[in-house]
């Protein structure tokens, strides 16, 4: 990993570390002030504390996303993607599971793990589903819920306009198929 202090990934890892990393601690941390007040009543120090626990799980994601932009993970494709989903998935009742391994190119590794993120903040947000898979094939990536389908009425959103323009700077392509039992996104790339 090219980890000048002119690369482009290097800048992008300086900017989140001195902006958005540090602005999310500081919010965490008048966060605990409050959770401490004792003043506050049980009930809404729970929700707080919630907050909170929600605001950490953002941290590290940050800090992770700071960490992948920096070096070249040593970490195997799948065990990455599991603990996105983990990371992302936590405190929700979704089930996850990821089968295969695949060996990534480092050139796309970093934009088809911003692509998963994405299709599983989704189906966290928009599917109301119990269950999302992640099936790591030697040229493709299958990504499926048992959601309430509905991507398509989502074509225009920012997100998938996101996923579409990152795999579009890798030569990947994207195939989505929802109906009422859920959604099937295939990712096809040259790994």
């Amino acid at each position: 990993m090219n980890s000048s202090p002119n690369s482009e990934r290097s800048r992008l890892a300086r900017e989140l570390h001195d902006g958005l990393a540090q602005e999310l601690a500081a919010v965490g941390y008048q966060l605990d002030q409050v959770v401490g007040d004792p003043a506050l009543d049980n009930k809404n120090r729970r929700i707080i504390r919630d907050i909170r626990f929600t605001l950490s799980g953002l941290i590290n994601q940050v800090r992770d996303e700071i960490y992948q932009l920096r070096t070249e993970s040593i970490k195997s494709f799948d065990q990455v993607i599991s603990e996105q989903a983990e990371s992302i998935l936590f405190n929700t009742s979704i089930k996850f599971e990821v089968s295969g391994q695949i060996e990534i190119s480092s050139s796309i590794k970093f934009e088809l793990v911003r692509v998963i993120r994405e299709l599983i903040i989704n189906a966290k947000r928009h599917a109301n589903c119990a269950q999302i898979k992640i099936e790591l094939l030697p040229s493709q990536i299958l990504v499926t819920d048992d959601g309430n389908g509905g991507i398509d009425s989502k074509e225009k959103s920012y997100g998938l306009i996101g996923v579409r323009e990152r795999l579009h700077l890798i030569g990947a392509e994207l195939d989505v198929d929802c109906d009422s039992k859920g959604t099937k996104i295939g990712i096809r790339f040259n790994p």
